[in-house]
């Protein structure tokens, strides 16, 4: 009877760990994108757009007292076309389809 070595485990941890990779290059697209549409009234939150990397991923944030509020408001208007509210949460929109399919090519190259 042949012998089976199981590897299971080891594929298992290549496997998370290319999907935090792509989790944490995709928050930076998407940093990169949010700060082109973030407000410019004030360069002070544009400047404040950091991706920070945690266990399991990423997160996005923008750290200014009004950051939360430009991005929720729905009766500000900027002054400058193509920049406004919900400027995070556009740019992770526009990147879902690609990160889905970055994930699904680092699983298929370590599974095949």
């Amino acid at each position: 009877m042949p012998k089976v070595e199981w590897k299971g485990d080891a594929l298992a941890k290549l496997a998370e760990e290319a999907c935090i990779e792509v989790a944490r290059m995709t928050a930076e697209t998407v940093k990169g994108a949010a700060v082109d549409l973030c407000p410019i009234e004030t360069s002070q939150t544009r400047q404040s757009g950091t991706v920070t990397e945690i266990p399991k991923g990423a997160e996005i944030s923008f750290n200014t007292p009004q950051a939360a509020w430009l991005h929720e408001s729905q009766n500000y208007a900027p002054k400058t076309p193509g920049t406004g509210p919900n400027y995070l949460r556009q740019p992770l929109l526009d990147a879902e389809d690609q990160y889905h399919k970055d994930i699904a090519d680092a699983l298929k190259a370590i599974w095949g």
